[in-house]
């Protein structure tokens, strides 16, 4: 449940949480309404509880949604790993202490990586070795 909805006023760190509960959404496809988190659980600690070596069904079906058909297997290693990152940063961005959150231009960035990654995995993967 989004902290508006739990009494909270309005920030920054409120904002930056309600964007990762929209990204843990659009990746699981399911909201945090749902049934399953009706009985203290929430979609942050569903998605916490498989993180990382149970995330497989989650991934596949938000490759099922969003991915191009007839991916080669570079492309869907592409395209897997970039749905992975939005977990995480879904995950970051609903952390319970709100001191803990990444800003939104922090989310912003990590979000513009992901695109360029998309678009251009292997001068991105050249720009970051170069620079480490």
């Amino acid at each position: 449940m989004a902290e508006y909805g739990m009494g909270k006023h309005a920030s920054p760190q409120g904002d930056v949480y309600s964007f990762g509960v929209l990204l843990l959404e659009m990746v699981t496809g399911k909201r945090p309404t749902d049934v399953l988190f009706r009985e203290g659980s929430s979609l942050h600690e569903w998605v916490k509880s498989r993180y990382p070596k149970k995330l497989g069904p989650i991934v596949e079906e938000a490759m099922v949604r969003y991915a191009p058909r007839d991916l080669v297997p570079y492309d869907r290693k592409i395209w897997t790993d970039v749905i992975i990152e939005l977990i995480e940063l879904g995950l970051i961005c609903t952390q319970h202490n709100p001191s803990t959150r990444p800003t939104m231009l922090d989310v912003a960035h990590e979000i513009s990586l992901l695109k360029q990654y998309l678009c251009t995995p292997s001068t991105l993967l050249i720009e970051q070795s170069s620079t480490n």
